[in-house]
């Protein structure tokens, strides 16, 4: 296995850096030595798209940045990879994580892309090798790419299979709120209504909102990161007789921060956004967002919507939500709370599909039939 910095150090040393990217647990010990190296220079981009637009950037500074990835978020980075570094140009390094590979358990979101990513790649013409973990054979394979990128004047990319690198520092600190996110979710399913449906984001939201309580009109979301508020919007303009509540993150939030002018612009009044802001990618090792410098709830009622507040404490939550259930929204309420989740977090014992069919046979009945 790669050492972090020995890593770092043999990208450095054939021209590479600085990097940009987007967290993912396979990267954790890369993202986390870089965020506490201060002689590195990385930064934590909103979705990979975004990544690539930044590293184009850099690139046209003069500079051969890497770009960090899960290959979830591949299909996030292929329209600028298509549309800008490859017509005009401009070399990086993909560093591309490989979740859902062949052979290897994992979530149901990570099936479709782990068995295509090698194979989306080629079709993409960019020049790709595997990190196995061998360091003299990644020196090679590391410096025949380099080669590749300065003849090519392109992008290439560099596959990281689970297990290439070798557990690292920990995530800076974060600071600390009184609220646990486990509390949050149980308070919040002690005030709705249970005519209310309730979507919930990808990754550790969903899975502790399933450990707080399942029910029939919870839709767990699993990958389609920051997607989960447009989803809700369709749900919300589809049944406006229905409350519709999002339990958001603020990674998730940020990564399709427009769906916030959407969101304002159409107005659903049954709409409560709930975002759970610990200023942290927790689900993927506990790597900084932005939100410690961003107040999402002022881009939210600069966005549109009718009410937007941010609480820090269960009382704060619980009377807030009281007041968004009882008056019209789209409501937006930023929730505070600590990073961190109990060691053995069950994942929801649902397959997507049995998510789906539940859920809409819940939502088939009018409000008073399911209360």
């Amino acid at each position: 296995m790669w050492l972090s910095e020995d890593l770092v150090n043999l990208l450095g040393k054939l021209g590479w850096g600085p990097y940009i990217g987007v967290p993912c647990s396979i990267l954790k010990p890369l993202i986390s030595y870089l965020e506490n190296d201060r002689s590195a220079t990385y930064i934590a981009a909103t979705s990979e798209g975004e990544a690539m637009g930044i590293a184009a950037g850099w690139t046209l500074a003069g500079f051969q940045p890497v770009v960090l990835m899960q290959n979830s978020g591949l299909g996030n980075a292929i329209n600028p990879l298509t549309s800008l570094q490859l017509i005009y140009r401009l070399p990086c390094l993909l560093m591309i994580s490989w979740r859902g590979e062949p052979g290897r358990p994992d979530a149901p979101q990570h099936q479709i892309m782990g068995q295509i990513t090698p194979s989306l790649l080629a079709r993409l013409e960019l020049p790709t090798d595997f990190l196995s973990g061998d360091l003299s054979t990644d020196r090679a394979r590391v410096e025949h790419l380099h080669r590749e990128m300065a003849s090519r004047g392109a992008p290439v990319a560099l596959i990281v299979p689970r297990g290439t690198l070798a557990p690292g520092v920990e995530a800076p600190a974060r600071p600390g709120y009184p609220l646990l996110r486990r509390d949050a979710l149980g308070l919040i399913t002690e005030l709705l209504p249970d005519r209310a449906v309730v979507v919930a984001t990808t990754g550790k939201i969903s899975r502790e909102l399933f450990a707080a309580g399942d029910q029939p009109h919870n839709f767990y979301m699993v990958g389609s990161m920051g997607c989960a508020s447009a989803l809700g919007l369709g749900l919300a303009l589809a049944h406006p007789q229905r409350q519709v509540v999002i339990i958001d993150g603020d990674g998730a939030c940020l990564m399709k921060l427009g769906n916030l002018a959407t969101i304002g612009h159409y107005r659903p009044r049954n709409f409560i956004h709930l975002v759970l802001d610990n200023e942290s990618y927790d689900s993927t090792g506990g790597q900084s967002t932005v939100s410690n410098t961003i107040p999402l709830e002022a881009v939210a009622q600069a966005a549109g919507y009718a009410k937007a507040r941010r609480v820090e404490t269960a009382a704060e939550l619980k009377m807030q939500l009281s007041l968004a259930l009882a008056q019209s929204g789209p409501h937006f309420l930023l929730i505070k709370v600590a990073t961190g989740a109990v060691a053995d977090l069950d994942r929801p014992r649902l397959t997507p599909i049995q998510v789906k069919e539940r859920f809409m046979a819940f939502i088939k009945h009018p409000p008073e039939a399911a209360a």
